[in-house]
Protein backbone atom coordinates (compact mmCIF):
# COMPACT_ATOMS: atom_id res chain seq x y z
CA UNK A 1 0.00 0.00 0.00
CA UNK A 2 0.99 3.63 -0.45
CA UNK A 3 -0.36 6.28 1.91
CA UNK A 4 -0.89 10.03 1.64
CA UNK A 5 -1.71 11.50 5.04
CA UNK A 6 -2.56 15.16 4.46
CA UNK A 7 -3.95 17.84 6.74
CA UNK A 8 -7.48 16.59 6.15
CA UNK A 9 -7.43 13.82 3.55
CA UNK A 10 -6.08 10.30 4.01
CA UNK A 11 -5.47 8.09 0.95
CA UNK A 12 -4.38 4.46 0.92
CA UNK A 13 -3.76 3.07 -2.59
CA UNK A 14 -3.17 -0.67 -2.73
CA UNK A 15 -2.77 -3.61 -5.11
CA UNK A 16 -0.40 -4.55 -7.93
CA UNK A 17 -0.40 -4.50 -11.72
CA UNK A 18 -1.16 -8.21 -12.10
CA UNK A 19 -2.91 -8.79 -8.77
CA UNK A 20 -6.58 -9.69 -8.64
CA UNK A 21 -7.55 -6.13 -7.79
CA UNK A 22 -6.33 -2.62 -7.06
CA UNK A 23 -8.05 0.05 -5.01
CA UNK A 24 -8.09 3.14 -2.85
CA UNK A 25 -9.41 3.87 0.64
CA UNK A 26 -10.22 7.50 1.42
CA UNK A 27 -10.91 9.35 4.66
CA UNK A 28 -11.57 13.01 5.41
CA UNK A 29 -13.29 13.80 2.09
CA UNK A 30 -15.85 16.63 2.12
CA UNK A 31 -19.49 15.62 1.97
CA UNK A 32 -21.19 16.24 -1.38
CA UNK A 33 -23.09 14.45 -4.14
CA UNK A 34 -20.79 13.42 -6.97
CA UNK A 35 -21.70 13.00 -10.64
CA UNK A 36 -20.74 9.34 -11.19
CA UNK A 37 -21.18 9.56 -14.97
CA UNK A 38 -18.72 12.44 -15.02
CA UNK A 39 -16.29 10.32 -12.98
CA UNK A 40 -16.65 7.49 -15.52
CA UNK A 41 -15.78 9.90 -18.33
CA UNK A 42 -12.76 11.11 -16.36
CA UNK A 43 -11.49 7.55 -15.86
CA UNK A 44 -11.96 6.85 -19.58
CA UNK A 45 -9.28 9.45 -20.31
CA UNK A 46 -6.68 7.38 -18.43
CA UNK A 47 -7.53 4.08 -20.12
CA UNK A 48 -5.62 2.74 -23.15
CA UNK A 49 -6.89 3.90 -26.53
CA UNK A 50 -6.55 2.76 -30.11
CA UNK A 51 -3.76 5.29 -30.67
CA UNK A 52 -0.19 4.39 -31.67
CA UNK A 53 1.01 5.52 -28.25
CA UNK A 54 -1.07 3.09 -26.18
CA UNK A 55 -0.69 -0.38 -24.69
CA UNK A 56 -2.92 -3.19 -25.96
CA UNK A 57 -3.91 -4.18 -22.43
CA UNK A 58 -7.64 -3.62 -22.05
CA UNK A 59 -9.17 -3.16 -18.61
CA UNK A 60 -12.76 -1.93 -18.08
CA UNK A 61 -11.69 -0.04 -14.91
CA UNK A 62 -15.20 0.02 -13.46
CA UNK A 63 -14.84 0.96 -9.77
CA UNK A 64 -16.77 -0.96 -7.12
CA UNK A 65 -17.62 1.48 -4.33
CA UNK A 66 -18.20 0.98 -0.65
CA UNK A 67 -19.39 4.04 1.28
CA UNK A 68 -20.89 5.90 -1.70
CA UNK A 69 -24.60 5.51 -2.44
CA UNK A 70 -26.24 7.33 -5.35
CA UNK A 71 -23.13 9.50 -5.56
CA UNK A 72 -23.42 10.75 -1.98
CA UNK A 73 -20.04 11.07 -0.27
CA UNK A 74 -20.03 11.45 3.49
CA UNK A 75 -16.31 11.46 4.24
CA UNK A 76 -15.03 7.89 3.94
CA UNK A 77 -15.22 5.45 1.04
CA UNK A 78 -13.37 2.65 -0.71
CA UNK A 79 -13.17 1.96 -4.44
CA UNK A 80 -11.78 -1.22 -5.98
CA UNK A 81 -11.06 -2.21 -9.58
CA UNK A 82 -10.83 -5.85 -10.66
CA UNK A 83 -7.91 -6.60 -12.98
CA UNK A 84 -9.48 -8.67 -15.77
CA UNK A 85 -6.75 -8.63 -18.46
CA UNK A 86 -3.75 -10.00 -16.59
CA UNK A 87 -0.92 -11.76 -18.42
CA UNK A 88 1.81 -12.34 -15.88
CA UNK A 89 3.18 -15.08 -18.18
CA UNK A 90 4.53 -12.28 -20.41
CA UNK A 91 7.16 -11.71 -17.71
CA UNK A 92 8.14 -15.34 -17.09
CA UNK A 93 11.54 -15.05 -18.78
CA UNK A 94 12.35 -11.95 -16.71
CA UNK A 95 12.41 -13.68 -13.31
CA UNK A 96 15.39 -12.29 -11.44
CA UNK A 97 16.33 -10.03 -14.37
CA UNK A 98 15.57 -6.39 -13.52
CA UNK A 99 14.40 -4.29 -16.46
CA UNK A 100 16.58 -1.21 -17.01
CA UNK A 101 15.14 2.01 -15.50
CA UNK A 102 12.15 0.20 -13.99
CA UNK A 103 11.83 0.00 -10.21
CA UNK A 104 12.83 -3.69 -10.42
CA UNK A 105 16.37 -3.49 -9.07
CA UNK A 106 15.51 -0.93 -6.38
CA UNK A 107 12.55 -3.16 -5.45
CA UNK A 108 14.96 -6.09 -5.12
CA UNK A 109 17.25 -4.06 -2.85
CA UNK A 110 14.32 -3.09 -0.62
CA UNK A 111 12.24 -6.29 -0.47
CA UNK A 112 14.38 -9.00 -2.10
CA UNK A 113 11.83 -9.32 -4.93
CA UNK A 114 12.74 -11.42 -7.96
CA UNK A 115 9.34 -11.66 -9.67
CA UNK A 116 8.91 -8.36 -11.52
CA UNK A 117 5.58 -9.16 -13.21
CA UNK A 118 4.17 -5.93 -14.61
CA UNK A 119 6.02 -3.74 -12.14
CA UNK A 120 3.97 -4.87 -9.14
CA UNK A 121 3.02 -2.03 -6.83
CA UNK A 122 5.30 0.34 -8.78
CA UNK A 123 3.25 0.01 -11.96
CA UNK A 124 1.44 2.87 -13.66
CA UNK A 125 -1.64 0.68 -13.26
CA UNK A 126 -1.93 2.15 -9.75
CA UNK A 127 -2.84 5.53 -11.25
CA UNK A 128 -6.33 4.12 -11.88
CA UNK A 129 -7.34 4.28 -8.19
CA UNK A 130 -5.48 7.61 -7.90
CA UNK A 131 -7.75 8.94 -10.66
CA UNK A 132 -10.87 7.75 -8.82
CA UNK A 133 -10.01 9.87 -5.79
CA UNK A 134 -8.63 12.68 -7.93
CA UNK A 135 -11.63 12.76 -10.24
CA UNK A 136 -13.97 13.15 -7.27
CA UNK A 137 -11.70 15.80 -5.75
CA UNK A 138 -11.82 17.75 -9.03
CA UNK A 139 -15.61 17.66 -8.98
CA UNK A 140 -15.74 19.15 -5.48
CA UNK A 141 -13.21 21.82 -6.43
CA UNK A 142 -15.33 22.84 -9.41
CA UNK A 143 -18.24 23.37 -7.02
CA UNK A 144 -15.96 25.85 -5.23
CA UNK A 145 -14.99 27.58 -8.48
CA UNK A 146 -11.57 25.93 -8.78
CA UNK A 147 -10.72 24.16 -12.05
CA UNK A 148 -7.79 21.86 -12.83
CA UNK A 149 -6.77 21.15 -16.44
CA UNK A 150 -3.66 19.44 -17.80
CA UNK A 151 -2.50 18.76 -21.34
CA UNK A 152 0.44 17.40 -23.33
CA UNK A 153 2.84 20.27 -23.98
CA UNK A 154 5.71 18.28 -25.49
CA UNK A 155 6.49 14.81 -26.87
CA UNK A 156 10.13 14.08 -27.48
CA UNK A 157 11.49 17.14 -29.27
CA UNK A 158 8.08 18.31 -30.53
CA UNK A 159 6.82 21.28 -28.48
CA UNK A 160 3.17 22.33 -28.57
CA UNK A 161 1.23 25.21 -27.04
CA UNK A 162 2.21 26.22 -23.51
CA UNK A 163 1.08 28.61 -20.81
CA UNK A 164 4.60 30.05 -21.11
CA UNK A 165 4.04 31.18 -24.68
CA UNK A 166 0.37 32.19 -24.79
CA UNK A 167 -2.42 33.24 -22.39
CA UNK A 168 -4.14 30.12 -21.05
CA UNK A 169 -6.50 29.31 -18.21
CA UNK A 170 -7.93 25.97 -17.12
CA UNK A 171 -11.19 26.46 -19.03
CA UNK A 172 -9.45 27.26 -22.33
CA UNK A 173 -7.02 24.37 -21.91
CA UNK A 174 -9.86 21.90 -21.24
CA UNK A 175 -11.66 22.93 -24.45
CA UNK A 176 -8.54 22.86 -26.62
CA UNK A 177 -7.37 19.43 -25.47
CA UNK A 178 -10.56 17.59 -26.52
CA UNK A 179 -10.13 14.31 -28.34
CA UNK A 180 -8.11 11.13 -27.90
CA UNK A 181 -4.78 12.97 -27.72
CA UNK A 182 -4.97 15.78 -25.09
CA UNK A 183 -2.65 18.42 -26.55
CA UNK A 184 -3.47 22.00 -27.51
CA UNK A 185 -1.48 22.03 -30.76
CA UNK A 186 0.81 19.94 -33.00
CA UNK A 187 -1.09 16.70 -32.33
CA UNK A 188 -0.12 15.26 -35.71
CA UNK A 189 3.57 16.00 -35.20
CA UNK A 190 3.49 14.53 -31.68
CA UNK A 191 1.80 11.34 -32.89
CA UNK A 192 4.37 11.02 -35.65
CA UNK A 193 7.15 11.34 -33.07
CA UNK A 194 5.60 8.52 -31.04
CA UNK A 195 5.06 6.32 -34.09
CA UNK A 196 8.70 6.68 -35.12
CA UNK A 197 9.81 5.50 -31.68
CA UNK A 198 7.33 2.61 -31.76
CA UNK A 199 8.56 1.43 -35.16
CA UNK A 200 12.11 1.52 -33.81
CA UNK A 201 11.02 -0.76 -30.92
CA UNK A 202 11.62 2.20 -28.63
CA UNK A 203 9.66 4.75 -26.57
CA UNK A 204 9.52 8.49 -26.05
CA UNK A 205 8.75 10.82 -23.13
CA UNK A 206 7.43 14.35 -22.88
CA UNK A 207 6.05 17.16 -20.75
CA UNK A 208 2.60 17.65 -19.22
CA UNK A 209 1.52 21.13 -18.16
CA UNK A 210 -1.23 21.83 -15.65
CA UNK A 211 -3.23 24.96 -14.86
CA UNK A 212 -5.28 25.49 -11.69
CA UNK A 213 -7.70 28.41 -12.07
CA UNK A 214 -9.79 29.95 -9.30
CA UNK A 215 -7.42 29.08 -6.48
CA UNK A 216 -7.90 31.65 -3.70
CA UNK A 217 -4.88 33.55 -2.46
CA UNK A 218 -3.37 32.91 0.94
CA UNK A 219 -3.35 29.09 0.82
CA UNK A 220 -0.20 27.23 1.81
CA UNK A 221 2.65 28.31 4.08
CA UNK A 222 6.41 28.67 4.30
CA UNK A 223 9.11 25.99 4.26
CA UNK A 224 7.66 22.51 4.84
CA UNK A 225 4.12 23.83 4.58
CA UNK A 226 4.63 25.25 1.09
CA UNK A 227 1.94 24.70 -1.54
CA UNK A 228 4.51 23.96 -4.25
CA UNK A 229 5.96 21.18 -2.12
CA UNK A 230 2.55 19.66 -1.46
CA UNK A 231 1.51 19.64 -5.11
CA UNK A 232 4.90 18.35 -6.25
CA UNK A 233 4.90 15.53 -3.70
CA UNK A 234 1.64 14.15 -5.09
CA UNK A 235 2.66 14.71 -8.71
CA UNK A 236 5.83 12.69 -8.09
CA UNK A 237 3.59 9.79 -7.06
CA UNK A 238 2.72 9.40 -10.75
CA UNK A 239 5.20 6.87 -12.20
CA UNK A 240 7.62 8.23 -14.85
CA UNK A 241 7.55 11.82 -13.51
CA UNK A 242 11.18 12.92 -13.18
CA UNK A 243 10.88 16.69 -12.84
CA UNK A 244 8.38 19.33 -11.69
CA UNK A 245 8.67 23.09 -12.19
CA UNK A 246 6.23 25.87 -11.29
CA UNK A 247 5.54 28.79 -13.59
CA UNK A 248 8.58 29.39 -15.76
CA UNK A 249 10.65 27.16 -13.48
CA UNK A 250 14.24 26.58 -14.58
CA UNK A 251 13.99 29.32 -17.21
CA UNK A 252 13.90 31.86 -14.35
CA UNK A 253 17.48 30.94 -13.49
CA UNK A 254 18.64 32.40 -16.80
CA UNK A 255 16.86 35.75 -16.32
CA UNK A 256 17.66 38.89 -14.43
CA UNK A 257 15.31 39.82 -11.62
CA UNK A 258 13.94 42.75 -13.61
CA UNK A 259 12.49 40.30 -16.15
CA UNK A 260 11.69 37.39 -13.82
CA UNK A 261 9.72 39.47 -11.31
CA UNK A 262 5.91 39.68 -11.54
CA UNK A 263 4.84 43.30 -11.02
CA UNK A 264 1.61 44.22 -9.22
CA UNK A 265 -1.17 46.66 -10.10
CA UNK A 266 -4.79 47.44 -9.30
CA UNK A 267 -7.42 46.13 -11.71
CA UNK A 268 -11.01 47.13 -10.97
CA UNK A 269 -10.06 47.69 -7.34
CA UNK A 270 -8.36 44.30 -6.99
CA UNK A 271 -4.64 43.62 -6.79
CA UNK A 272 -3.43 41.59 -9.78
CA UNK A 273 -0.05 40.55 -11.13
CA UNK A 274 1.22 41.98 -14.41
CA UNK A 275 2.70 38.57 -15.31
CA UNK A 276 2.70 35.09 -13.78
CA UNK A 277 6.20 33.70 -14.20
CA UNK A 278 6.18 32.46 -10.58
CA UNK A 279 3.23 30.19 -11.37
CA UNK A 280 0.73 31.61 -8.88
CA UNK A 281 2.77 30.85 -5.75
CA UNK A 282 5.16 33.04 -3.75
CA UNK A 283 6.85 31.90 -0.56
CA UNK A 284 4.87 28.67 -0.68
CA UNK A 285 1.56 30.59 -0.58
CA UNK A 286 -0.94 31.06 -3.41
CA UNK A 287 -1.11 34.66 -4.62
CA UNK A 288 -4.52 34.52 -6.31
CA UNK A 289 -3.28 34.04 -9.89
CA UNK A 290 -3.57 30.75 -11.79
CA UNK A 291 -1.24 28.07 -10.47
CA UNK A 292 0.80 26.67 -13.34
CA UNK A 293 3.31 23.83 -13.36
CA UNK A 294 5.02 21.38 -15.70
CA UNK A 295 5.85 17.71 -15.14
CA UNK A 296 8.61 16.07 -17.18
CA UNK A 297 7.99 12.38 -17.93
CA UNK A 298 10.70 9.94 -18.91
CA UNK A 299 10.24 7.49 -21.82
CA UNK A 300 8.47 4.25 -20.94
CA UNK A 301 11.25 1.88 -19.74
CA UNK A 302 9.61 -1.19 -21.30
CA UNK A 303 10.88 -1.22 -24.88
CA UNK A 304 11.13 -4.07 -27.36
CA UNK A 305 14.84 -3.58 -28.18
CA UNK A 306 17.55 -5.69 -26.53
CA UNK A 307 18.90 -4.20 -23.29
CA UNK A 308 21.75 -5.10 -20.96
CA UNK A 309 20.94 -6.17 -17.40
CA UNK A 310 21.93 -8.79 -14.84
CA UNK A 311 20.61 -12.17 -13.75
CA UNK A 312 20.30 -11.86 -9.96
CA UNK A 313 19.75 -15.62 -9.57
CA UNK A 314 22.83 -16.71 -11.53
CA UNK A 315 24.93 -13.68 -10.59
CA UNK A 316 25.96 -12.84 -14.14
CA UNK A 317 25.44 -10.28 -16.89
CA UNK A 318 22.72 -10.97 -19.44
CA UNK A 319 20.63 -9.41 -22.20
CA UNK A 320 16.83 -9.20 -22.21
CA UNK A 321 14.16 -8.38 -24.76
CA UNK A 322 10.91 -7.34 -23.11
CA UNK A 323 7.65 -8.84 -24.35
CA UNK A 324 4.07 -8.01 -23.43
CA UNK A 325 1.94 -4.88 -23.90
CA UNK A 326 3.42 -1.47 -23.25
CA UNK A 327 2.86 2.19 -24.14
CA UNK A 328 5.22 3.69 -26.70
CA UNK A 329 4.49 6.97 -24.90
CA UNK A 330 2.80 7.12 -21.50
CA UNK A 331 2.42 10.91 -21.55
CA UNK A 332 -1.13 11.22 -23.03
CA UNK A 333 -2.63 8.71 -20.57
CA UNK A 334 -0.86 10.36 -17.63
CA UNK A 335 -2.67 13.69 -18.12
CA UNK A 336 -5.68 12.80 -15.87
CA UNK A 337 -3.27 11.33 -13.31
CA UNK A 338 -1.45 14.67 -13.09
CA UNK A 339 -4.81 16.45 -12.75
CA UNK A 340 -5.77 14.01 -9.99
CA UNK A 341 -2.58 14.60 -8.01
CA UNK A 342 -2.99 18.38 -8.28
CA UNK A 343 -6.69 18.26 -7.36
CA UNK A 344 -6.07 16.16 -4.26
CA UNK A 345 -3.26 18.47 -3.09
CA UNK A 346 -5.41 21.58 -3.56
CA UNK A 347 -8.46 19.99 -1.95
CA UNK A 348 -6.45 19.01 1.13
CA UNK A 349 -5.19 22.60 1.38
CA UNK A 350 -8.54 24.42 1.09
CA UNK A 351 -10.65 22.24 3.39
Amino acid sequence: MSVFNGKHIYLDIYGESHAEKIGVSVKGFPGFTADMQKLTEFLERRKPSSGVFSTKRREPDVPIFSGINDGKITGEFTAEIINTDRRSADYGELYGKPRPSHADYAWYLKDGALDFSGGGRFSGRLTAPLCIAGGLAAQYLEMQGIYVSAYVAQVGTVKGASYKSQPLDAHTAAKLREGEFPSLSKKREMLEEIDKARKDCDSVGGVIECIISGMPGGKGDNLFGGLEGKIASLVYAVPAVKGVEFGWGFALSTMRGSRANDGLHYENGKVRLLSNRAGGINGGISNGEDITFSAAMRPTPSIFSEQRTVDLVKGEDTVIKIKGRHDACIVPRAVPAIESAAALAVLDEIL
